[in-house]
């Protein structure tokens, strides 16, 4: 277990707010400033700079920051040995996280095929946002995880998962299917997507803006959490989508959706596995990840 200022101080490198990290932690503003306060006498140096409304780390600071973070992960993998030690022998659990288009389109069948190889160890996956996998992997919660958000938690190690397309479909009875057309001409049509806050739709709009356009000036007409929830949307409306190929492999095999080929849309998008240095030595959660990261070369 961390000193509780070092807990704060991690938070605060996280959060990069007083108030939030005042709020996580269920304590008061002035109670994080004097906790990192003691920190910088007691270290004898400046941790944390913040001027003109900016955070940011000295280089003391960001170097605390790698070693605490270890630390911690550390910290809660030697309590979870110590409460296990008492316990009778169990199936080995591995604890994956993911973005919900790797843990509801690619994971299951990777799952199934490692169970195949492996019947006596068992899997727990979690499928949430980028915000969550970050909080479970500091907590120890999960072993790794596999995202397309490549600056989640720096201070751990990062390896390609995979890259996957983004095509634009549509419903197969749709007057673009299988046609070949220009960006701009898809500015008359309706588009369904994620929720303008999400981490997919700020993908999309960097895309769209790097091609010379403004993806607020097109017609999203309808918006979702859930990128399966789009799918099943396109297949009973004439909207249009920009998805990731492995999301609408099995629709387009069935003819419930088609592509429309955009002459200079070539879009893709790189995913990570993330983890804890510490999970190498891990023998069961690690032979998992390898075989994950094998199985995409195949």
């Amino acid at each position: 277990m961390l000193d509780f200022r070092l807990e704060t101080f991690l938070d605060l490198c996280h959060s990069k707010s007083y108030t939030k990290t005042a709020g996580n932690l269920n304590i008061t503003q002035p109670a994080v400033s004097q906790h990192i306060r003691y920190l910088e006498q007691y270290y004898g140096v400046k941790l944390i700079l913040y001027q003109n409304h900016q955070f940011s780390l000295t280089p003391e600071g960001t170097y605390l920051f790698k070693e605490i973070s270890a630390l911690h992960i550390r910290s809660q993998e030697i309590r979870d040995n110590i409460q296990n030690l008492s316990s009778l022998p169990d199936i080995p659990v591995i604890r994956i996280g993911a973005d919900p288009t790797i843990g509801e389109f690619i994971l299951p069948k990777l799952i199934s095929s490692y169970t195949r190889r492996h019947p006596d160890r068992r899997i727990s996956s979690f499928i949430v946002s980028s915000e969550q996998l970050e909080q479970q992997l500091l907590q120890g919660e999960i072993d790794f995880c596999i995202t397309d958000c490549f600056d989640l938690c720096p201070e751990m190690k990062h390896r390609p998962f995979r890259r996957e397309p983004v095509c634009c479909v549509c419903n197969s009875t749709h007057p673009l299917a299988g046609q070949s057309v220009s960006l701009s001409r898809l500015q008359s049509e309706n588009i369904v997507y994620r929720e303008k806050d999400s981490h997919a739709y700020e993908i999309l709009k960097n895309a769209f803006t790097r091609l010379g356009y403004d993806l607020d000036t097109f017609n999203i007409s309808f918006e979702t959490g859930s990128m399966y929830s789009c799918i099943q949307y396109l297949k009973n409306s004439q909207s249009i989508s920009f998805l990731y190929l492995c999301a609408v492999e099995e629709s387009l095999e069935n003819n419930d959706l088609a592509l429309i080929h955009v002459k200079e849309y070539n879009e893709s998008e790189d995913f990570y596995c993330i983890y804890p240095g510490t999970l190498e030595t891990s023998d069961v959660p690690w032979d998992f990840l390898e075989f994950c990261l094998a199985q995409q070369m195949l």
